[in-house]
């Protein structure tokens, strides 16, 4: 995972917001929106090098910058796994089932950071958004609550166009259990809600 991320800037012509893509503090290229169409462009390194970025997270980081210049325009692409008519959340449920460390009274699930990363990058692809993580300690008695270490990012996002809620909710969660991951041991556990499109929520 890189630091590339996406910044919105002020747009003295008007036409409409523009996104810088951002890495470490360097502006690496821009995304706009021109006549419905959203483009990106890259810039040269200064150094004369070429820019170099992982695939999947080039992907995320266009899916929010398209998202914030074109909050109307639709995520799944064509050919997606959830074309066949599969309910994302349940597609999403099956997928890291097994990957559970734990399981509450009700089926909740209890997952490492490193499932958990994975889960977010699954809502990406799946348009779900990740609206709450609760942290947790995970010992032979079951899971208890750590202090300081529970996040609603869908209130810190309510009320913006759905994928713009999706993908700030996303980057937000990922943001915030990377924070919380640092020098955590295997006890360290992390219960996850999503939501779709419509608005619910579930617990996987």
């Amino acid at each position: 995972m890189t630091d590339l991320h996406a910044r919105e800037i002020e747009d003295g012509d008007g036409d409409g917001p523009i996104v810088e893509l951002v890495e470490e503090d360097r502006v690496v290229g821009l995304v706009y929106l021109d006549d419905g169409v959203s483009y990106a462009e890259f810039y040269t390194a200064e150094d004369g090098e070429v820019w170099a970025f992982d695939v999947a997270d080039l992907q995320r980081v266009l899916d929010t910058a398209r998202a914030m210049v074109d909050p109307e325009a639709p995520f799944m692409l064509e050919g997606s796994p959830t074309d066949g008519g599969d309910d994302p959340v349940d597609a999403l449920a099956m997928r890291f089932d097994q990957a559970a460390a734990h399981r509450g009274e009700e089926d909740e699930g209890f997952y490492p950071p490193a499932v958990v990363a994975s889960i977010i990058e699954a809502c990406n692809e799946f348009d779900l958004a990740v609206v709450s993580l609760e942290g947790m300690t995970l010992d032979d008695e079951g899971v208890s609550v750590l202090s300081g270490h529970s996040a609603d990012v869908g209130d810190a996002h309510a009320g913006e166009a759905w994928p713009v809620f999706r993908a700030g909710c996303n980057v937000h969660a990922e943001a915030i259990l990377q924070r919380w991951a640092v020098g955590r041991d295997s006890q360290f556990v992390v219960a996850v809600e999503v939501a779709d499109r419509d608005g619910e929520r579930f617990v996987l």
